[in-house]
């Protein structure tokens, strides 16, 4: 044996096995009743879509690429990346997936979930021109306008000098957005001329064209809906928390919690704002050859003069998902299955679509040196401790070499939490944040508090 070992390579055979066995996918025999479902991302969002999706009874396997520390405890994870084509066609035909569900802005944009549709799988994710509503922040505005959805009065500035004029004569307070994606940190409000002129020479700024929009005072609320070409249907609202301090102080960050329902828009009113502030873009779309078939997310304010839209997300929000998903009644896996196949209008007027009224809150427990650059390695503790009532949804995370969970980036966990009340879901979900422990952690403390008052 040690002669044929010599002649084979030994060590090089079983390297090489194993190389070619990480080019192709684990696979899945096929006739199992049920979805196979394939959700594209690693973060909090998707931690919520794989969760939701793994409660109803139609769906029959989940897999994510890349996922995170936490999904593995009811996914399969996959060793490909999740922007990898070649790679997911393969999986596809390999593990029978019928449903996939794209995530992060950055997929979006490229246009995965279309291109996925075409290999005849049920996708959810619209086309990258579509999507152009979130990743250019200039032609989301062109957009509006041509729709007649109401919003706030901006100006496109191409470059450096531009910028600089423009600033003479908007002067301050300004709303300065960079025109790309920005991981949700790509909007500042400048109340000064030096702090304009800084964030205009500092990423993500000073990378590209940049939208100069007057500020707007008001309440904030998110609305999600499921569009398909001109269908539209709302998902529950929900109020987010963007700053990164308590009372909205500090930058922005990608989200640091959320609440749903909320009194800032009524779950009776979301289906009316939906046709009032979402349908127009979803026509205006058609109308251009390019119809939207996805989720897309509206961030409102509402000011003196009614609702206006501050920004278009070609997905989930997050965290939105993390509080709205949980409230969408029946079986989101089939909903979601009939969106991508471009039945939404046929399966909602045979399955309407419903929100339970329970209460939910997610807290965000960030790293240290978040929004940021942010400490990582720390090791989680206390996820075996959480009240009832109170769920882990990961956002950042991993096993180090020895197994234990360990922080992987700035927003490590959403401490997600149910009750009757708004005010007992708070309640639980910050007793839930103070029983998870890594060293740095921070959050703030004033997430749900405006719906609790109001209660």
């Amino acid at each position: 044996m040690g002669i044929v070992r010599d002649i084979l390579g030994g060590d090089r055979v079983h390297r090489i096995i194993k190389e070619q066995r990480a080019q192709r996918s684990p696979g899945r025999s096929p006739g199992a009743p049920g979805l196979n479902c394939l959700v594209l991302g690693g973060g909090g969002r998707e931690y919520a879509i794989a969760w939701r999706l793994a409660r109803d009874q139609s769906v029959a396997t989940i897999d994510v690429t890349p996922g995170n520390a936490g999904m593995p405890l009811f996914t399969r994870i996959l060793d490909f990346p999740p922007d990898d084509l070649g790679r997911l066609e393969q999986h596809i035909v390999a593990s029978h997936i019928d449903l996939a569900i794209v995530g992060p802005d950055d997929l979006v944009a490229k246009g995965i979930g279309q291109a996925l549709g075409r290999g005849g799988i049920s996708s959810v994710g619209p086309s990258r021109e579509a999507a152009k509503v979130e990743w250019s922040k200039s032609y989301a505005k062109e957009l509006m306008a041509e729709a007649g959805v109401p919003t706030a009065r901006a100006e496109t500035f191409a470059d450096a000098p531009a910028q600089r004029e423009g600033l003479e004569r908007w002067g301050v307070p300004v709303v300065l957005k960079a025109d790309g994606l920005a991981a949700g940190k790509g909007v500042l409000v400048a109340r000064t001329l030096d702090d304009a002129r800084v964030a205009l020479a500092s990423p993500p700024f000073n990378g590209g064209p940049v939208v100069f929009e007057e500020p707007l005072e008001g309440e904030e609320a998110s609305l999600q809906a499921l569009v398909d070409g001109e269908t539209v249907v709302a998902l529950p609202p929900a109020r987010d928390h963007k700053r990164v301090g308590d009372g909205d102080t500090g930058p922005n960050t990608g989200g640091m919690g959320a609440a749903s329902p909320t009194s800032a828009l009524p779950d009776a009113d979301a289906q009316r704002i939906a046709d009032e502030l979402i349908a127009p873009v979803a026509k205006a779309l058609v109308a251009r050859g390019t119809p939207y078939r996805g989720v897309l997310y509206a961030g409102l304010m509402r000011t003196a003069d009614g609702w206006r839209v501050l920004e278009y997300n070609a997905r989930f929000g997050d965290p939105e998902a993390q509080v709205t998903l949980p409230r969408v009644e029946g079986d989101f896996a089939r909903l979601m299955y009939a969106l991508g196949e471009g039945r939404l209008a046929e399966y909602v007027a045979e399955q309407p679509l419903r929100f339970s009224e329970r209460a939910y809150v997610d807290v965000v427990l960030c790293a240290e040196g978040y929004p940021g650059t942010p400490k990582t390695g720390m090791r989680i503790t206390g996820l075996d401790q959480l009240p009832a009532g109170v769920y882990a949804f990961h956002g950042s995370t991993r096993r180090d070499p020895r197994g234990n969970l360990v922080v992987a980036g700035g927003r490590v966990i959403h401490v997600v939490a149910e009750a009757g009340t708004m005010a007992e879901a708070r309640a639980r979900a910050y007793e839930g944040a103070e029983r998870i422990e890594f060293e740095g952690k921070f959050y703030r403390s004033d997430i749900a508090r405006q719906e609790v008052a109001v209660a």
